[in-house]
């Protein structure tokens, strides 16, 4: 196996230098994320020197078999590189630009290094876990709270896009064409067989009947491109990708981390994305329709922030018209990707793990079952099944 040690060493001594560390001390700690992370090695470092503060940070680097990348079509690391290489610094333009208030910026990590050599992908972020931030417990369905604020960043993050590609469409155009992602198709046929076998007795022929009737192929792409919006999506936006603290006055603040599968497709696909591998079915019982709706006046807002118009750019009717659209992608989310949130942690596949033990042979939980179940019945409920 890789030494990922030695290979983030390397990275941080290249970081030493450039932040003028002389005679630097680095200590790294390898993090158990007990089954919240899959592809990579990940590190708490730090970089002392002598009359310099010392460089908390945040190491990720790749251990992903070449069967694993092959099927996923992927270059580790490329989209997030783009992002906070050169997105991210034509984002905090605009933000100046347009003077967005501090809290009303988009809130990620800094970035202090990669290393995008094949089978050596690292990358080397500020540590958010030593400002007070934490991680939410992905087998816990979120708070309306956690879940207004996430949303906030996300309508933010769509709309500094939008606003990117109003400013400087070539540019937009230029990144547009380097972030490319391909639905991993080989995945649904035997994770659709899972979600079959757990489905309650009374839910099964109709949801089977639905997956047969909808999923083919060529549907399942169409949810990843554009409708009536394009939009820089974050591609996984779950509530075990973001960070959050409480500040001195109360408010919660949300970080959003983790952009490896930025994509341009509409702006619904990250908001489902969210709903369904972060909520349970009481929540959404109490909250599903308050939270569209939240996200639609955050994204209205960032517009106007922006000097756009919401009208122009993207109605409520559009808004409304792609939702439709898109419902059924919430059942794709929580065929493919609710197994991984909600696996046990004695059942979570090693890292580095084969692909057909790391992707077919996840052993479902109990907890699975209940939320894909609730899905089921929410979507029995609003008529799609």
């Amino acid at each position: 196996m890789t030494d990922t040690g030695l290979i983030l060493r390397d990275v941080l001594n290249t970081i030493a230098a450039k932040e003028k560390y002389e005679n630097c001390d680095i200590k790294m700690k390898l993090i158990n994320t007990d089954g919240a992370n899959y592809s990579s090695h990940l590190y708490e470092a730090t970089i002392s020197a002598p009359n310099k503060p010392d460089l908390e940070l945040f190491g990720k680097v790749v251990i992903m078999a070449e069967d694993k990348r092959a099927a996923f079509n992927i270059s580790v690391f490329d989209t997030e590189h783009i992002f906070y290489t050169n997105l991210l610094n034509e984002y905090k333009l605009l933000e100046e630009k347009y003077q967005i208030p501090e809290k009303n910026r988009l809130l990620t990590a800094k970035s202090y290094g990669f290393d995008n050599r094949y089978l050596r992908e690292t990358v080397v972020m500020e540590n958010l876990s030593k400002q007070n931030f934490k991680c939410y417990n992905r087998l816990e369905s979120v708070t309306w709270e956690h879940a207004a604020a996430s949303i906030k960043q996300m309508a933010y993050l769509h709309v500094l896009s939008v606003a990117f590609g109003q400013d400087n469409p070539e540019k937009r155009d230029e990144i547009f064409k380097k972030i490319n992602f391909t639905f991993p198709k080989f995945l649904f046929d035997k994770m659709s067989q899972n979600a079959i076998a757990v489905a309650k007795e009374e839910y099964r022929e109709r949801f089977t009947n639905f997956l047969q009737e909808n999923f083919k192929t060529e549907n399942i792409v169409k949810f990843f491109k554009p409708i009536r919006l394009a939009v820089i999506a974050h591609g996984d936006f779950r509530p075990d990708n973001l960070m959050h603290r409480r500040l001195e006055d109360g408010t919660l603040e949300v970080a959003v981390l983790d952009f490896q599968i930025i994509q341009v497709c509409n702006p619904i696909m990250d908001l489902l994305y969210f709903i369904i591998n972060g909520t349970d079915e009481k929540f959404r019982q109490e909250h599903y329709r308050h939270l569209i709706e939240h996200y639609y006046s955050e994204f209205c807002n960032a517009l106007r922030r922006f000097s756009l118009d919401p009208d122009l750019i993207y109605s409520n009717q559009n808004f409304e018209n792609d939702l439709k659209e898109m419902l059924p992608f919430g059942l794709l989310v929580a065929i493919v990707s609710l197994p991984f949130v909600t696996v046990d942690v004695k059942n979570a596949s090693k890292i580095g793990s084969d692909l057909e033990t790391h992707f077919l042979g996840i052993k479902t939980s109990d907890l699975f079952a209940e939320r894909l179940n609730g899905v089921i019945s929410d979507y029995i409920k609003m008529g799609i099944l």
